[in-house]
């Protein structure tokens, strides 16, 4: 009996571990590709209000400047764990640079902005090569929902 109690102790440990081990090796893959400049290819917002029909507005490399009126977005993921982004005319004046903290667990990502002003934003993200997708939910129309539908794809500058 005690040694069923301690093979199946070892067994929990063991399988704890591995648990672990898997949640950090995912974190850890994307952990380290993320590190460095990022700038937006593609983004599709899908804004829900309940006032207003459901709009959607898409964005991409060819009408980007057009469309939003500023360059594509340059986000720095540093090793620390912080980030900036540089949101530039078109052109090239800074006119807004959020800054915060960044982290991973599984496959989201996690940025808590601390200046401007205070605020998270948590998307599902995907690396593969160069590319990085980003999906999540944000409150893009400032009503204190986060019920946007966000879609974002961007590259990593070299």
């Amino acid at each position: 009996m005690e040694k069923t109690k301690k093979a199946l102790l070892l067994i929990a440990a063991f399988m704890a571990c591995l648990v672990g081990f898997t949640s950090f090796s995912k974190a850890w893959r994307l952990q380290e590709p993320l590190i460095g400049e990022w700038r937006n290819v593609y983004v599709k917002i899908i804004i829900h209000n309940k006032a207003k029909p459901t709009v959607t507005m898409e964005a991409d490399s060819t009408n980007w400047e057009t469309r939003l009126g500023i360059k594509p977005i340059r986000t720095h993921f540093m090793e620390d764990g912080s980030y900036y982004s540089e949101y530039r005319t078109t052109n090239d004046s800074l006119v807004r640079r959020p800054a915060g903290t960044w982290s991973i667990k599984g496959d989201s990502l996690a940025m808590a902005q601390l200046t401007p002003d205070k605020s998270t934003l948590t998307v599902h993200v995907k690396i593969n090569g160069d590319h990085a997708t980003f999906h999540g939910m944000i409150d893009f129309d400032g009503e204190g929902i986060a019920n946007d539908e966000y879609f974002g794809v961007q590259k990593k500058f070299k």
